[in-house]
C-alpha cells in the first residue's frame, strides 16, 4: 500500500498501545518484506518491567503502580490466562509484588 499510494509516512496510533514492538516490526518488514518474528515472552516481560520502573521513577510508586494497571491490561491482552493476570495486577499496590506476580505468570504460562 505504501508503494501504491506513494505516501511519505504512516500513522500507528492505538496499535502501539500494549505493543511498543510495533515500530521495530514495521521497520523490519519494510526492510525485508517478511513478517517479523513474534516477540518472546521473555522480551515482553522485560519490557513490562522496564515500563513499570520508568513509570515509578516518573510518578512515584503509589501513582505509578496504579497507572501501570491500564498498560498491563494492554500488554496482556490475548495472552493465555490474560484475564487472570489482569485481575491479579489490579489489586497489587507495590512494585516488588507486581514484578513477582508478572514473573510467576510468565514462568507458568511460557512453553519451554
Amino acid at each position: 500500500m505504501l508503494e501504491y499510494t506513494k505516501v511519505d509516512g504512516i500513522m500507528i496510533g492505538r496499535g502501539a498501545i500494549g505493543n511498543p514492538f510495533i515500530f521495530k516490526e514495521i521497520v523490519e518488514y519494510l526492510k525485508t518484506g517478511k513478517e517479523p518474528e513474534k516477540v518472546t515472552s521473555e522480551e515482553l516481560l522485560k519490557t513490562m518491567i522496564k515500563h513499570i520502573n520508568l513509570e515509578i521513577e516518573e510518578k512515584g510508586e503509589y501513582t505509578g503502580i496504579r497507572e501501570m494497571r491500564k498498560h498491563l491490561a494492554y500488554y496482556t491482552k490475548g495472552l493465555k490466562n490474560g484475564s487472570r493476570i489482569r485481575n491479579a495486577v489490579n489489586i497489587i499496590d507495590n512494585k516488588e509484588e507486581l514484578i513477582n506476580t508478572l514473573t510467576e505468570y510468565f514462568e507458568m504460562n511460557t512453553n519451554k
